[in-house]
């Protein structure tokens, strides 16, 4: 027992006495039953200042947790041994004797009662005098307990002005018995730690205090996990759905939307389900048994007799499928208590299934109106699944009806392990119907954020939840976010900014592949994350497929030629996206919608995520953490300096060039007694700790006392760091100010030399260098505008290179550029080298797709578009080739040598034939020129100033100068 204290005690606490005892009725804590749930343990526990040699006493009282052994104690409440703590010591009632007993039993109970003593300790707070009373039968232990208190209450009446009890904050329940296992909510866990502490710069360090605090539990929640990993893993396959039904009952086979499929088809290696699912084959009151037995039980017959749960490794391990307007009646809208749309697509899934039906059985499942969600495990998993839990809001008319909002359910996943208690892994999935139409998407943005506000979940939610049972503590709502991995999936209902018939013309195109990535440039949803307006930190697999919305409900004849309603822009209204703690892997292996189930207006659409779930020891992890948290606590209370020293102040760079990384290590090591935490600060409010240009990783931590850690400065110069750096000075001379919470500041030495590169300049500057870039002393050389060139030189070099080189246009886009030889590139544009020779037809073939894809880079990097945002309207105007010349009369001079040169190349290998393509690849290779280089010709102002044009007038202004 005296071990199991000392091992929840820091290494400045000492402990003077420990007693076993029991609890009477009015004991005054919490009530319980039965021997284990009765016995408390008294501890009496000294600590002695750093600054003087006086103690500071405490009583704690602790009690085993239910069904454990005595080495897990916790605190249940802690007393400072002070002027309003008393006790007092007495005789236990001696029990009346039963005299029809036996005359041993009466010796016995004579003996006991006469051997038991009552400890009865008092506390005086402002409002109430606590009380408790204990029965104990040592007495020995009792004698050493009182003399012990004695003793610290004469100390504290001698030094009472001094005493503070500060060190027993770490030992009051909320934080001796604090978690470091449940989730953190996620929005906190992916913010970047410096983001989450107090303003600082150099001289004011902010609070400090608070900082250590945050540090802190991010140190240990992160190196508990650490610690208690087992260096095994275990993997997971979820399958994700969501289809809004538009109403219908299920009529068609599922099977497409839920079977793995080979990427690219619809093919799938499954036993198709015994016969087509219409309204008339399910019955109308299906109850959950039939819903987890029944379908799987109708392919049973023809199962074969080899498959077993791990028949194929692609079978999901659980499926999670949300459901948008299953129910759009007008009652449905104020209430809905009928199961009956809920089991018919229960049914329907499993037919859809087929024979690997009989693998799975429903979870849970939670219908909100026309809202409805369900899980679906595999049985060799089942075991694995608990605490599942689920939620419901509506985010429709007045907030509350259920046309529009969200259900949810929440489980954890315990990977098996032997020999072990691994941590659970909690998933939350969330299927959801926000606002339509195109002008809603504010509304959209404000409805995610309080679908996230609102849908939490509450234990007594659970499948297996007795609501009759007493509740011994008010039930604690869980947040959405409180989560390992959270999906959201559903019927989102973000649109395309785009024009309708800019839409239908780039899907309708031949080159439907290249102008999807332009499509997604205008989709609101991630405009909304690009923006941070919401799902910030949410991530979502590259869209290849077509916009699942909105589809005609009457076949062609209300449909265009690819089947989408002419009175509805096609949108990727149906979406997946996940956010998960940086300890969990999720690899989205596939994400397509299901063109061949034509039922709705919507097309289903599905998402595989493969997960990696290492497996940590759980009861490791909460030891660990546990000792961490005494072994760092009470930094900022110590009268002690935390000291930190550098192993060097300085970080040479030496040269930096675009676009290369340079990375510099930093080695700090905590000379201290205490712990200490670091952070980096800038040297005023308004700057930022670093350079744009330099990258410091980690910028906060936490050391230990003869601890060291190497942090990272990675240098690394963008577009936008290019535009600055192209106008300053080479000199990258910069101090990084390295402060230590509670003590002192240090100072870093930044050097390096900028490379000047013609990337990320504008036209203007480049047509007056009178000679390479690299060669410029300072950011002023350059000659006067009458001596200017026409277009810039580095521009020529490659435009002349690719009509020298090029003949067929296909190698243009054969594969993946070289990054080794991208870099060798740019350095001869920058330094006026001559780029390398080829040796090969294959090597040239891979020089051009480097060389092509760096004039399209050069172009993007612009400061300025080639053609002036101003003048994108008018672009879009021109209705026929001459039209189009005469308005290169308004472009800036420096502009039209570099249109014209670069339409007249890509004039020219758009006629080149292509013996290895058929007449109408060739016959398109204008169109994919112009739908490849017209977006970075006239680049959309990001300012605002200028409505964004559209990309097929741009394409087609191209056009006019291609065909």
């Amino acid at each position: 027992m005296e071990n199991a204290l000392r091992s929840l005690l820091r290494s400045s606490e000492d402990l003077k006495a420990a007693l076993d005892t029991e609890i009477t009725k009015e004991h005054g804590l919490a009530s319980s039953s039965g021997t284990e749930r009765s016995r408390r343990v008294l501890a009496v526990v000294a600590h002695k200042k750093d600054y003087m040699g006086d103690e500071e006493g405490s009583v704690l009282i602790l009690k085993c947790k239910p069904g454990s052994s005595i080495g897990d104690l916790i605190i249940e409440v802690a007393y400072p041994i002070s002027r309003n703590f008393s006790f007092f010591v007495a005789q236990a009632r001696r029990t009346t004797l039963d005299l029809r007993a036996s005359a041993g039993e009466s010796a016995a109970a004579l003996s006991q009662s006469r051997s038991e003593l009552t400890l009865t300790i008092k506390y005086e707070l402002a409002a109430e005098t606590r009380s408790h009373t204990f029965i104990t039968r040592d007495t020995q232990k009792l004698k050493a307990f009182t003399v012990e208190c004695r003793r610290l209450k004469d100390i504290f009446t001698r030094n009472e002005f001094d005493a503070d009890f500060s060190w027993m904050s770490l030992y009051t329940p909320e934080n001796s018995s604090k978690s470091y296992v449940s989730p953190i909510d996620l929005r906190m866990v992916n913010t970047p730690l410096h983001a989450r502490l107090s303003s600082a710069t150099a001289g004011l360090p902010g609070d400090d205090a608070a900082d250590i605090g945050i540090v802190r539990e991010h140190w240990i929640y992160n190196k508990a996990i650490e610690e208690a990993s087992t260096g095994s893993s275990a993997r997971l396959l979820i399958r994700l759905g969501t289809f809004n039904v538009n109403g219908k009952m299920p009529s068609q086979d599922l099977s497409p939307w839920l079977r793995p499929m080979k990427h690219g088809s619809e093919v799938s290696g499954w036993i198709s389900p015994l016969k087509p699912i219409s309204p008339l084959d399910i019955p109308s009151e299906t109850t959950d048994d039939c819903v987890s037995s029944s379908p799987g039980t109708s392919s049973v017959t023809l199962a074969h007799p080899s498959l077993t749960n791990e028949a194929s490794g692609s079978d999901p391990d659980l499926l999670v499928l949300g459901f948008q307007e299953i129910d759009l009646s007008t009652e449905a809208l104020l209430y809905a208590t009928s199961t009956v749309r809920e089991d018919a697509w229960v049914a329907a899934i499993f037919a859809g299934l087929g024979e690997k039906g009989i693998l799975y059985e429903k979870l849970a499942s939670k219908q909100l109106v026309g809202m409805l969600v369900i899980a679906i495990v595999k049985k060799s998993r089942l075991s694995c699944f608990g605490d599942i839990t689920l939620s419901a809001t509506g985010a429709g008319i007045m907030g509350l009806m259920g046309n529009k909002g969200a259900t949810a359910i929440r489980m954890s996943y315990t990977p098996s392990a032997p020999e072990i208690s691994p941590s659970p892994i909690v998933f939350t999935f969330v299927n959801a119907h926000l606002a339509a139409f195109d002008e809603m998407v504010e509304r959209r943005n404000f409805d995610f954020h309080e679908l996230s506000r609102r849908l939490v979940f509450y234990p007594a939610d659970g499948l297996d939840s007795d609501t009759n049972a007493e509740m011994e503590t008010p039930r604690k709502a869980t947040g959405l976010f409180e989560s390992d991995v959270l999906f959201w999936m559903g019927d989102l209902n973000y649109r395309i900014d785009l024009a309708d018939g800019d839409i239908r013309e780039l899907l309708s195109s031949s080159s439907t592949a290249d102008n999807v990535p332009l499509l997604l440039k205008y989709d609101q949803l991630k405009a909304a994350i690009t923006s941070e307006k919401a799902f910030v930190g949410f991530s979502e697999h590259a869209i290849t497929h077509m916009p699942s919305y909105r589809y005609a409900s009457n076949g062609n004849m209300s449909g265009d030629a690819l089947g989408y309603d002419r009175k509805r822009k096609p949108a990727w209204t149906d979406r997946i996206l996940h956010t998960r703690a940086p300890y969990v892997s999720v690899r989205s292996s596939s994400y397509r919608s299901h063109p061949k189930i034509t039922m709705s207006d919507h097309r289903p659409v599905s998402a595989d995520f493969h997960l990696t779930l290492s497996i940590i020891d759980k009861t490791r992890r909460e030891i660990t953490a546990s000792r961490l948290y005494r072994d760092i606590w009470g930094v900022e209370q110590s009268s002690k300096i935390p000291k930190i020293q550098l192993q060097s102040t300085t970080l040479d760079f030496g040269k930096v060039y675009y676009r290369r990384q340079v990375r510099r290590k930093l080695v700090i090591q905590n000379d201290g007694e205490i712990p200490c935490v670091y952070r980096f600060v800038a040297a005023d409010i308004r700057q930022p700790i670093c350079p744009q240009w330099l990258k410091i990783d980690p910028a906060v931590g936490l050391l230990r006392p003869g601890e060291s850690l190497t942090i990272t400065a990675t240098a690394f110069v963008d577009n936008l760091a290019a535009s600055r750096l192209n106008l300053a000075s080479p000199s990258l001379d910069c101090t990084l100010i390295l402060h230590t919470a509670l003590g002192k500041d240090h100072f870093i030495s930044v050097t390096g030399e900028y490379q000047y590169t013609c990337f990320a300049n504008k036209l203007s500057r480049l047509i007056r260098l009178s000679s390479p870039v690299r060669a410029m002393k300072s950011p002023d050389d350059g000659v006067s505008e009458r001596q200017s060139v026409n277009a810039p030189r580095e521009f020529m070099k490659l435009v002349n290179w690719l009509m020298t080189h090029v003949t067929d246009p296909n190698e243009l886009f054969n594969g993946s550029p070289d990054d080794n030889i991208c870099m060798a590139i740019r350095e001869c544009l920058d330094t006026g080298d001559q780029f390398p020779s080829f040796k090969s037809p294959e090597e040239q073939s891979r020089y051009a797709t480097v060389i092509i894809e760096t004039l399209i880079q050069f172009l993007d990097s612009l400061a300025d578009p080639v053609v002036p945002a101003y003048l994108h309207a008018r672009c879009l105007q021109m209705t026929s080739r001459d039209e189009a010349f005469e308005l290169l009369d308004e472009f800036p001079p420096e502009s039209v040598n570099v249109w014209i040169s670069l339409t007249a190349f890509l004039h020219y290998i758009s006629q080149q034939k292509q013996p290895s393509r058929p007449v109408a690849d060739q016959a398109g290779m204008a169109e994919r020129l112009a739908i490849v280089f017209a977006p970075v010709l006239l680049r959309d102002d990001t300012m605002g100033t200028y409505a964004h044009a559209s990309p097929i007038g741009k394409r087609n202004f191209l056009l006019y100068f291609l065909s």
